[in-house]
């Protein structure tokens, strides 16, 4: 196998697996979509701020308790998933088809960035609005967690951009 070829299949069973990682995710959240709008909804209700020992700050003011907004927020978040899901199994697929000598691989490289910004995009997103709730204060798991996910994220472009010889 050229050098050229094994970087191909690299970048292939990368975005693969990224692809596959997200679709299950997506199953998931679908398959238990009530839990995920609850998990949601503790956080912008700030409720684990109720907590002994309670914690009282003006970021309370930010809490929303309507179950209508927390399934909006996590359809929301859902939908940003599926089209992510959707966009790293065609950079995945045309990465295959590179790799086996069917399209270009500069297309592909270029579905793979567009696939990857759609990643960090959406680790942001939840980055974005778990800070608005001032998540890290009681759940900093969750913030490490997006935090992880972007910087798979931009380490998958690094690797997705690796000049091929």
């Amino acid at each position: 196998m050229t050098q050229f070829a094994s970087l191909l299949l690299l970048k292939t069973v990368l975005l693969s697996g990224l692809a596959l990682w997200l679709s299950v995710v997506v199953v998931n959240n679908l398959t238990a979509f009530r839990g995920g709008v609850f998990s949601v909804g503790s956080m912008m209700a700030m409720q684990l701020f109720d907590q002994a020992p309670a914690i009282s700050t003006p970021l309370l003011s930010r809490r929303v308790t309507s179950e209508g907004w927390h399934r909006l927020v996590y359809g929301f978040v859902v939908i940003v998933e599926i089209v992510v899901a959707l966009l790293l199994v065609y950079a995945a697929l045309a990465s295959l088809g590179a790799f086996l000598g069917y399209a270009d691989a500069t297309a592909a490289i270029g579905y793979a960035n567009l696939a990857l910004a759609g990643f960090v995009a959406m680790g942001l997103i939840m980055l974005v609005g778990g800070a608005w709730f001032a998540y890290y204060i009681r759940q900093e798991g969750a913030q490490i967690t997006h935090f992880a996910l972007i910087g798979l994220g931009l380490a998958a472009g690094l690797v997705i951009n690796i000049p091929t010889p």
